[in-house]
């Protein structure tokens, strides 16, 4: 039987942990890392760190738990050692978490799913002590995954990613995913913001708007598939169109509430990833004078 990951591991905790981790590397790297905190849409007096006039990129780091496996079935079976994990994708759902991830990237952001290759709260509290999250976790990219859909010839739809501490797949049909190295994605971000040297507060600009235009990266879904009825029960905002009015009266809602734009569009961004289960970190080069201690 697998072992649901949700069972034995906090998709809470496993996503602070990883947090911490990515900012402790992000500032080796001589980089400034600010998440954001929902508090910051209550409390207008709490300061906001960031510069936005300087060179950055948004960050969106998405958790997943899904399932741990000792058979794979059915056919074809992708070369896995044990053990290995699984997670479902919706690469498909209107509106969905998927579509504004890959939508965010596409628009400038540096976005990743972060999946642990444990299932255990003992293994992770250990991992955790040793600074080791990041290290044993599968990082993927939407792209990679939108690249391997085109590579393979393979609709929009409900997939799986399938993985060991090795390899990645992408199911039904296996296709191998190019996953990131842990001890590449703190360089690869340093590398990113250095070369573009566009200020964060543009970038974000750039993702609040293309969240208006999230259907212009649609495709047809798998055949077989089809919008499901029982979504008119629930009165899902996006599905009965009201999702853009809805964005933009919690734009003027912030910007009520004395923060200027760039403050104001950035917990905007913040606030449509945290729901969706994401995690925004604000990354740019830290100030001149900047005397942030980078070893912690």
């Amino acid at each position: 039987m697998p072992v649901e990951l949700h069972e034995r591991l906090s998709e809470f905790s496993y996503g602070y942990g990883v947090t911490r981790e990515v900012e402790r590397r992000l500032r080796r790297q001589g980089l400034r890392a600010t998440p954001f905190l929902p508090s910051l849409l209550h409390e207008a007096s709490l300061g906001f760190d960031v510069a936005f006039d300087r060179p950055g990129t948004p960050l969106l780091l998405q958790f997943k738990l899904g399932q741990a496996m000792r058979r794979f079935v059915p056919g074809p079976r992708p070369t896995l050692q044990q053990p290995f994990w699984r997670y479902h994708i919706d690469t498909a759902e209107p509106d969905g978490q998927f579509e504004l991830l890959l939508k965010a990237e596409q628009d400038g952001a540096d976005v990743f799913y972060l999946a642990p290759k444990f299932h255990d709260w003992e293994i992770y509290l250990d991992a955790f002590e040793n600074r080791r999250i990041v290290q044993t976790s599968l990082i993927l990219s939407p792209g990679e995954i939108r690249r391997t859909l085109d590579a393979g010839g393979v609709p929009d739809g409900a997939h799986k990613i399938v993985y060991d501490e090795l390899r990645a797949y992408l199911c039904s049909e296996p296709l191998e995913l190019a996953s990131i190295r842990s001890s590449d994605l703190a360089g690869k971000l340093r590398a990113r913001v250095e070369s573009r040297k566009t200020p964060i507060g543009e970038v974000l600009e750039e993702v609040f708007e293309g969240f208006e235009n999230r259907s212009a990266i649609r495709r047809p879904r798998a055949h077989g598939s089809s919008d499901d009825p029982d979504r008119a029960v629930y009165a899902i905002p996006s599905d009965q169109g009201r999702q853009p009015r809805l964005r933009r009266e919690r734009l003027e809602r912030i910007l009520g509430t004395g923060r200027n734009r760039e403050e104001a569009v950035a917990l905007a961004v913040g606030a449509e990833a945290w729901s969706s289960g994401a995690q925004l970190i604000f990354v740019t080069e830290p100030p001149a004078n900047d005397s942030t201690d980078m070893r912690r």
